[in-house]
């Protein structure tokens, strides 16, 4: 009874299994958001689909002419190298 109840079950749970894990991945194909400040406009504002610039270099990266940061403190400037 054990066997039959199996074989057409394991197949169906195995392929369920592996469609579902097809979907459950840990990419962030959005970036992080990033932060920027500008005067004219209360609070801080949020880049959602984040700058593409590391957190190291020499450069400012900057956004419609303000200064680019990783975290909402605006404390970690994104920089890059050319």
């Amino acid at each position: 009874m054990k066997s039959n109840f199996l074989k057409p079950i394991l197949p169906t749970f195995v392929m369920l299994l592996a469609v579902g894990l097809a979907f459950a991945n840990n990419n962030s194909s959005d970036s992080d958001p990033d932060y920027y400040d500008d005067p004219l406009v209360p609070g801080i504002q949020v880049i959602s689909e984040g700058v593409d610039c590391p957190t190291t270099g020499e450069n400012p990266c900057l956004y419609e002419g303000f200064q680019v940061y990783d975290d909402m403190g605006l404390t970690v400037e994104k920089r890059y190298n050319q």
